[in-house]
């Protein structure tokens, strides 16, 4: 599917999947037509950038801001698995005991928590879940602070020392004519 952000509409749509599928959609405009494409959304299919790089010469290949924020939403439960694990190979079964239901403490407010889900607002979970919905609320930003916002968020995602952000979050900074609020997953 191909979407002008612009005038906020499908151009055109195929069945199917695969790097074929934007090919032929690369192979209707003309060379004039395909030159002025300065930038194309999509998931983080490698597919995508092969064709991206093919056929719009001047387009840039620009992370959906839907799929980056939905790589980020299993990070919160992921953390909690991986310590759940340490604690039960470590034999620890304070901390074992300790990890279940963090995942529903950690959005609660503090004073809403019961004695078993008082959490450590410095611990992972925490952190993750903190990192989550920070990054939620960056495509709602007015274009002009959301760069600088993502800046920061990579900066700190980084550089928090969980595994599982680090890992998924190496994200190249994304390019300038990038407008934060495009995404496809209202076409899709």
């Amino acid at each position: 599917m191909a979407v002008d952000h612009k005038r906020r509409r499908v151009a055109w749509a195929h069945d199917g999947y695969g790097k074929e599928v934007p090919g032929l959609f690369f192979r209707q405009p003309t060379d004039e037509q395909r030159a002025s494409i300065r930038a194309v959304t999509g998931d983080g299919a490698e597919w995508i950038d092969a064709s991206v790089k093919e056929r719009p010469p001047n387009a840039e290949r620009v992370p959906d801001s839907f799929h980056i924020v939905s790589r980020m939403s299993d990070a919160p439960d992921q953390v909690g698995k991986r310590l759940r694990n340490q604690a039960r190979r470590g034999n620890d079964k304070t901390a074992t005991e300790a990890m279940r239901g963090v995942r529903y403490a950690v959005p609660k407010n503090p004073e809403d928590l019961t004695e078993r889900q008082d959490t450590d607002p410095r611990g992972q979970p925490y952190r993750s879940w903190q990192l989550k919905e920070l990054l939620g609320t960056l495509p709602h930003q007015p274009t002009g602070q959301a760069g600088a916002k993502l800046k920061r968020w990579i900066f700190r995602a980084s550089h928090s020392r969980i595994p599982e952000i680090v890992e998924s979050f190496t994200v190249p900074a994304l390019p300038e004519p990038f407008n934060y609020q495009n995404s496809n997953s209202a076409y899709e």
